[in-house]
């Protein structure tokens, strides 16, 4: 735009040199006309941009951290005149970055007309943002003269946690007692003693049918279980605070333990999931799917405080016999952290996720401990379906 308006001065100075040298009716058109753009062209672009409307098409998006996706972008011309061209400043996700940043978007319009832009996004953290279109800009059709005004228009974006399948824990704690046998369905159930009404979630192998087919109504037999088996997944984000890259580790350790419980609510196992002090309540019990979906969701906007409780904290209330198995997962490999996983074996089969996205070298074997280490190198699937090849051995 500096660049057309060194030209106009350029061309207007040999306008008026013209029409003095040569003082004809030509030169005086010439000359009243590069001099009455101007005001014309403010009057033209002010008007346009007063009849530009700019918002976005959705009120929510919701996707999946690190999905493309596309913003829609809607944009109405209500003026009897184009918009050549239309400039919004965006703050949106960038589809190469994978973070919020200001985006330009150019784009013409004819008379009276509208039409949606579809700008590619994507985002690589999870949680909760807001997108916004912070400005409006409106030039003139040689591109000298630029109006604004405010945007005003903003979207909420709800990144969701990957999904990962765990088909198999596949480690063990220094006792041989391995995790894969733990989580199998190996408890035995006495004859239901009562039949009770279908709830979301319940698994159809549960549903009596020869009641249900009299009654036209769907009915669950409930069983006393002679084992209940318990399983708690501790979930330290204090560990993230020092951390270079706070986020990814913080979403690493929410998609390693929604993995788990996941993995345990098919085993139906009864698991509670611990994340301490957040802007949300700081546990939550999954029985079922329908509950782990409602664990999914809020561990998607989950916002943890730095003075979110640690691995000792969250731990210390362990009682043996209560769960038959515990998960640590922790970005912090502490002589702390050690300590507070050999305490919590008499509780159960112990197995301390470590997140190691830094890949630092482990100081020490940990084979004499009571817990099983898994060492998660990578913030990718495969990393979360085995541990460190260091380990591998210990099976």
């Amino acid at each position: 735009m500096a660049k057309n308006r060194i030209i106009y001065a350029l061309f207007l100075v040999i306008c008026v040199a013209f029409s003095i040298a040569y003082r004809s009716n030509f030169s005086a058109i010439l000359m009243i006309t590069v001099l009455a753009y101007l005001p014309l062209a403010a009057v033209f672009t002010a008007v346009s941009l007063f009849f530009a409307k700019v918002d976005f098409s959705n009120d929510v998006y919701i996707e999946q951290k690190e999905q493309k996706f596309n913003i829609e972008i809607k944009i109405q011309n209500r003026f009897v005149f184009p918009l050549i061209p239309i400039e919004m400043l965006c703050f949106i996700p960038d589809a190469n970055k994978g973070l919020f940043c200001e985006r330009r978007i150019f784009t013409t319009l004819q008379p009276f007309g509208q039409t949606t832009l579809a700008v590619n996004c994507r985002h690589k953290y999870r949680g909760r943002y807001k997108a916004e279109i912070r400005k409006i800009y409106v030039v003139d059709p040689l591109r000298i003269i630029r109006f604004s005004k405010s945007g005003n228009r903003n979207t909420q974006m709800i990144f969701f946690p990957r999904r990962f399948m765990l088909e198999d824990i596949n480690t063990h704690s220094s006792g041989n007692t391995t995790v894969s046998k733990t989580i199998s369905k190996n408890s035995e159930k006495e004859d239901f003693s009562h039949v009770r009404d279908y709830r979301d979630g319940d698994l159809m192998q549960y549903v009596h049918w020869k009641l249900t087919a009299k009654s036209d109504e769907i009915m669950i037999k409930e069983y006393e279980s002679i084992n209940e088996r318990k399983a708690r997944v501790i979930c330290d984000f204090k560990s993230c605070q020092d951390k270079k890259d706070v986020l990814l580790f913080t979403d690493t350790i929410i998609e390693t333990s929604l993995a788990i419980t996941r993995a345990f609510v098919n085993e139906d196992i009864l698991t509670r999931v611990d994340y301490g002090d957040t802007d949300i309540n700081g546990s939550l019990t999954v029985r079922n799917p329908t509950d782990f979906e409602f664990l999914y969701e809020t561990m998607a906007e989950i916002s943890p405080s730095p003075e979110s409780l640690g691995i000792n904290a969250l731990s210390e209330d362990l009682r043996a016999g209560e769960q038959s198995i515990i998960i640590m997962i922790t970005a912090d490999l502490s002589e702390n952290t050690v300590r507070a996983a050999n305490l919590a074996a008499v509780c159960g089969a112990v197995v301390v996720a470590y997140v190691n996205l830094e890949k630092l070298q482990l100081e020490r074997s940990y084979r004499e401990d009571s817990f099983y280490l898994m060492n998660i190198l990578d913030a990718g699937k495969s990393a979360l379906k085995k541990s460190a090849e260091a380990l591998a051995d210990r099976s």
